[in-house]
């Protein structure tokens, strides 16, 4: 099984063309297309997305990842496998950080075997369909990790705000913010649970030099429309929302950005 994330949009044939290889190297594949939508260039975004979509699959899924703004430069294509046996394509941009955090690293090579390419020259640009989706291909077949280049010992990790618990509030930071508004941190619910507060109770959320009340609930209709709400994402984090609003437009945030809530 291969799952596919890319910052490319519907709109352009690139989606269609890169599976198309895949196909015509592996025809029996099955690939899950995660998200096409990652705001251009936002690995940080891309990094938390694939981190809360890979929970739901199964071992040995291998992960394409192509958030790539360095497409053509020296930045390295590696693949990574992590300790729960996931295999992630990728370029070394910072866009596999959270999974090697959360998971542990098993290993790391750099792509360089030409003849897994499917262009043996590759496009400068299109590294996508001419690099990083035949390697999935390839992996998907059960090819060994050491026949994709050489062991690398690193990777190039973003800065994140760690999420801490204080006496009176948790920290930490936006990690996605989704088309409905929805501003997902980076603070596990069970963190922010260890504050002693409870469902209906009202906290405060602090970002950007400005505070806003919000009631801890379970679902955004527990709330008044147009009410903002702190409750646990599917993935097990603190979000704030807002029922039928945008949670975003309201605190003006965006994904990286530090955040308080103190009960």
């Amino acid at each position: 099984m291969i799952g596919f994330i890319t910052d490319w949009g519907l709109k352009s044939h690139y989606v269609g063309v890169a599976k198309a290889v895949i196909k015509r190297i592996n025809p029996a594949a099955e690939i899950i297309d995660i998200t096409h939508e990652i705001e251009p260039f936002n690995v940080r975004k891309a990094a938390h997305v694939l981190y809360r979509a890979s929970l739901d699959f199964p071992p040995f899924t291998v992960f394409l990842v192509v958030v790539d703004y360095g497409v053509g430069t020296a930045r390295k294509a590696i693949v990574m496998k992590t300790k729960n046996d996931l295999f992630f394509v990728a370029p070394d941009n910072g866009v596999l950080t959270v999974v090697a955090e959360e998971y542990g690293v098993s290993e790391i090579r750099e792509i360089e075997n030409k003849e897994l390419f499917y262009r043996k020259e590759p496009s400068f640009t299109f590294h996508g369909r001419d690099i990083f989706a035949p390697v999935a291909a390839h992996l998907d077949m059960g090819l060994p990790m050491e026949k994709v280049g050489e062991r690398l010992l690193s990777y190039e990790a973003l800065k994140m705000k760690k999420p801490t618990l204080e006496e009176d509030r948790v920290v930490g930071e936006v990690a996605v913010v989704d088309t409905f508004g929805n501003v997902s941190t980076n603070v596990p619910f069970e963190m922010f649970m260890k504050l002693e507060v409870d469902f209906d109770d009202v906290v405060k959320v602090r970002v950007k030099g400005k505070e806003h009340g919000a009631t801890v609930a379970r679902a955004f209709g527990d709330v008044g429309i147009g009410e903002l709400l702190v409750h646990p994402d599917s993935a097990g984090f603190l979000e704030v929302a807002m029922n039928m609003g945008y949670a975003s437009k309201v605190l003006s945030v965006k994904e990286g950005d530090e955040m308080e809530i103190c009960r």
